[in-house]
């Protein structure tokens, strides 16, 4: 038989266990609610028309952004976007970015335009497939392809140029958002306070060694935000790296979006390097004018 005391002892350890458990992981998910997800996302992407956006490096308007999505309401989907620099500023980026494209092309170039496109593919279940970021750079005529598949918690990426390729394993933790940092975000719903949650973020102008960045993102509060001639009360996301990794000076915020009520994303901030890449949402009225466009020049070139 056990002593009274041990007994006593027991269940005070199972309370405690008990306690720090229900505090520390059931209770905060009540209280601020599940954080976004693909589902989530794509059904409210589903209920809104293409988001259209102006794009900015360091503060100056250089180019667009259009995001779409297709695929049948209980089947796979797509998500698109096509990012569109009209021109890139060498004498102002910094030189991560001149590194990187100096390394797609074989001669000096005074100007050159630059499109990205990417695609987000999901499952019938709303779970990430697979994706692909396409770099290209003209009048060079370069392209830069980087592109992965999941297969559980797996997600194999590869990387090809014309001069150079690579492949890795990539381990994704569970419910992560995928994130392309050359393309905008278009809808976080259901958003609250002190909600947080995983992005990995990939660019195809990261370094080849380390195309992924462990991002943590976290609401935090509202704030009045200019937006389309008015003031709204818009909530604030900051994205960090993983605290465990940076210090310091290194830990300044990554990125940052400012999200309606509704859950569309207004403006979407992220540090490309040390340059600031914005994108800005545009009126329906001027993206569905953008989406019309680019479909037409879309068919002009047989695409």
């Amino acid at each position: 038989m056990y002593s009274h005391f041990f007994n006593v002892t027991v269940c005070l350890l199972w309370l405690s266990t008990m306690t720090w458990l229900v505090t520390q992981k059931v209770l905060p998910s009540l209280w601020v609610g599940e954080p976004p997800s693909y589902q989530t996302i794509l059904e409210a992407q589903q209920r809104e028309p293409p988001g259209g956006w102006n794009l900015f490096i360091n503060d100056k308007r250089l180019g667009w952004a259009i995001s779409t999505i297709e695929g049948q309401e209980q089947g796979p989907k797509e998500i698109h976007s096509h990012v569109h620099f009209d021109e890139l500023p060498l004498a102002e980026m910094t030189r991560g970015w001149v590194r990187v494209l100096i390394r797609m092309i074989e001669q000096p170039v005074d100007n050159f335009q630059m499109d990205v496109y990417s695609t987000l593919s999901l499952d019938s279940l709303g779970k990430l497939s697979r994706f692909d970021s396409r770099v290209q750079l003209e009048p060079v005529n370069k392209i830069l392809r980087m592109f992965g598949s999941v297969d559980g918690s797996q997600l194999h990426v590869e990387i090809h140029s014309s001069d150079f390729s690579y492949s890795s394993e990539v381990m994704l933790p569970q419910h992560a958002l995928l994130s392309d940092a050359l393309s905008p975000q278009t809808q976080l719903p259901n958003l609250r306070m002190g909600q947080t949650w995983t992005v990995p973020a990939f660019s195809p102008l990261c370094p080849t060694n380390s195309p992924f960045e462990l991002l943590h993102a976290t609401v935090r509060g509202k704030e009045p935000f200019f937006w389309n001639g008015e003031i709204h009360d818009a909530w604030l996301v900051v994205y960090q790296s993983d605290p465990g990794l940076v210090f310091g000076a290194n830990s300044r915020p990554r990125g940052s979006l400012w999200v309606l009520d509704d859950g569309r994303v207004i403006k979407q901030q992220a540090m490309i390097f040390d340059s600031t890449l914005s994108f800005v949402r545009m009126s329906e009225e001027d993206a569905a004018e953008l989406v019309i466009k680019c479909q037409e020049e879309a068919s002009n070139i047989g695409f």
